[in-house]
């Protein structure tokens, strides 16, 4: 094994590598250029917390570059905040194999199912996969959904066994579960921390994964996986695939979708930081830097080629279906303009996330954004303002509800705006999700419970092992939106891991809820709820409404109706001032006229003012 290392001479030597190991040198002038078959494009996918990350750490090490701090990809202030993986991170490896020199791009992958998206495009755009399972947990719910998605793509699997190294590893049954249920085999036993048998996975992965299958002399085209704006210089970084052809930094791209043309400004690869190289060829993963007026010019998963080229579009990446929605409204200083250009920056590195113009009577002008889960949700809001600085009033999540019409038309709706009148449907139908559970035995009952309660329905229960069981439940989405991954972490002490998919539509019985103030309705409040619940929701809602509301000169009445119906009411009691205080004796009509006269004009103010909703209100309901 040769390791290569860009800049300063070091020698690296790994447990369970060949111990043989040499260092080579590469300027910007003389980074090496590859042809595709001795390129091996390959993500590495797995449950979260088993070690991706950390595995990524060591291949780049193993590479020749030295990772300055754990977790070298996640780059993203809310992943180091998190601790999580939000977004897809490629780097590429030198690395000599039975003397012949091979590049190896790799992607970090997310864990976490609200992230799936960026699972999604990255084994779109690679030949193979390392399939990655913690040997203290076994396979997991989001393992059995990666394997599934790298399947349905065509993917070499190379399946892996992480954290051999701890104590409580079951390195023997986690093989064997991998074997059950993926029909996987030459399974390879690694230590990511310690990088014992690490130089076995980057030999197999050039041995078992095939190389691209474009060309260096066709004409020039790539994928545009990601973006992000770099806001200290003004220009956009591009992350791309070459499917074929090279491209030089001497060159203007095009953008099919949008026609437009840009010259670039720097062509490079990623060592993970960021390498200028000059130019890419056919089967490499890099990045171009361009500037970019517009970046509605910018769509993830576009073609990208030369000026004049007669190519045709190349196989589009998946998009998404979002499941749940929130409104953004400015917060106290930021105004509208402001946060549109930063929302319209953040969702072009994000295209899971849709977007559109909403508006708001007490809160302005806005915009509905769909998103892929709660997660997902808040994960986007720390984005917006850690990276732009932008604080907005994100609305409680709601999910896409669906009608059927007397005339038979079907009709789906994410607001209570949006929903038709109750007299013109037939059916209403909620959206449902497909649950699986993987659990130890000690926590089954519970978690059967519990998935009951949220009104599921069982679809399977297979005993993996003597200890670990697989659940799959049909459940409703709103059921889920709240707090259903910290309640299966609850009720199994932390051991079961959950993981979601798309599952149809059931029908349901739906009612529309308004909220007065003082007889006066708040459009931002109204909310979508099941007409079993309404009576119940009703009076939590206005006893939380009346916590949150300041107390003013006059009483305020907060009222939950479904149409002219009165559900629940709450009173805001008034601030009173004492105006007898300055009378020291005489006949008590005079008391009696002062209050009164206070009476009176509380009563016309109450008539006269309009209530001001905190937007703390709004955040919450």
């Amino acid at each position: 094994m040769k390791i290569w290392r860009h800049g300063k001479r070091f020698i690296t030597r790994l447990p369970g590598s060949i111990s043989s190991t040499k260092v080579r040198h590469f300027s910007d002038k003389t980074f090496p250029t590859f042809e595709p078959d001795k390129i091996r494009n390959f993500s590495i996918i797995a449950h979260v917390d088993h070690g991706k990350s950390t595995l990524a750490d060591r291949l780049i090490e193993i590479g020749g570059v030295k990772t300055s701090q754990p977790q070298q990809l996640d780059s993203l202030d809310v992943e180091r905040d998190r601790g999580i993986t939000v977004k897809a991170q490629c780097a590429s490896l030198r690395y000599t194999h039975k003397g012949s020199d091979y590049l190896l791009n790799l992607i970090d992958t997310p864990g976490h199912v609200d992230f799936t998206h960026e699972v999604a495009r990255s084994l779109h755009l690679s030949d193979g996969a390392v399939l990655l399972v913690d040997a203290t947990q076994g396979v997991q719910a989001q393992t059995v959904n990666n394997f599934y998605s790298a399947f349905e793509n065509n993917l070499v699997i190379v399946g892996t066994v992480n954290k051999i190294d701890t104590a409580s590893a079951r390195i023997a049954e986690c093989k064997e579960e991998m074997r059950g249920m993926f029909d996987l085999e030459g399974i390879s036993e690694i230590s990511a921390k310690t990088g014992q048998n690490i130089g076995a996975v980057i030999e197999q992965v050039i041995e078992t994964i095939p190389s691209p299958q474009g060309r260096t002399t066709e004409e020039f085209a790539a994928i545009l996986h990601d973006c992000q704006y770099l806001a200290s210089t003004g220009t956009v970084l591009l992350t791309i695939l070459v499917k074929q052809g090279s491209v030089s930094v001497r060159d203007t791209v095009s953008f099919i979708r949008s026609g437009k043309v840009y010259p670039l400004r720097e062509v490079g690869v990623f060592l993970p930081g960021l390498q200028p190289t000059g130019v890419l060829s056919a089967g490499q993963m890099g990045y171009l830097v361009v500037r970019v007026k517009d970046v509605e010019d910018i769509v993830i998963g576009d073609t990208i080629c030369l000026p004049g080229s007669d190519i045709t579009p190349l196989q589009t990446l998946p998009q998404p279906k979002p499941s749940i929605f929130s409104c953004v409204f400015p917060d106290e200083g930021t105004d509208f303009r402001s946060m549109r250009d930063s929302l319209e920056k953040l969702v072009r590195s994000d295209t899971s996330v849709t977007m559109e113009p909403d508006s708001n009577s007490t809160l302005g002008q806005g915009w509905n954004l769909g998103f892929l889960g709660t997660l997902h949700r808040e994960v986007f809001a720390e984005r917006l303002l850690g990276e732009f600085g932008t604080s907005v009033i994100m609305t409680r999540p709601s999910i896409t509800y669906r009608a059927t019409l007397a005339n038979e038309e079907v009709v789906e709706f994410n607001s209570a705006r949006d929903m038709p009148d109750s007299y013109t449907v037939v059916r209403w139908e909620e959206p449902l999700v497909e649950v699986t559970i993987i659990t130890p035995a000690a926590h089954i009952s519970t978690l059967i419970s519990y998935c009951m309660s949220c009104r599921g329905v069982q679809k399977e229960n297979t005993a993996l092992s003597q200890d670990r069981f697989l659940l799959k439940y049909e459940i409703p989405l709103i059921e889920t939106v709240s707090d259903f991954y910290s309640s299966v972490k609850m009720f199994s002490s932390g051991y079961a891991t959950c993981d979601m998919e798309e599952g149809g539509f059931r029908e349901t019985d739906l009612t529309r809820v308004d909220v007065l103030f003082n007889g006066q309705m708040v459009e931002g409040l109204s909310r979508i709820v099941r007409s079993h619940v309404v009576r119940e929701e009703c009076r939590e809602t206005v006893a939380e409404i009346a916590k949150m509301m300041p107390r003013e000169l006059y009483k305020i009445v907060i009222q939950c109706v479904v149409g002219n119906k009165v559900q629940a009411r709450a009173e805001v009691k008034p601030l009173r001032k004492d105006v007898t205080k300055a009378l020291y004796g005489g006949d008590k009509t005079r008391a009696m006229k002062l209050l009164a006269r206070q009476r009176e004009g509380k009563k016309k103010l109450k008539d006269s003012a309009v209530v001001k909703v905190p937007k703390a209100v709004f955040r919450k309901f």
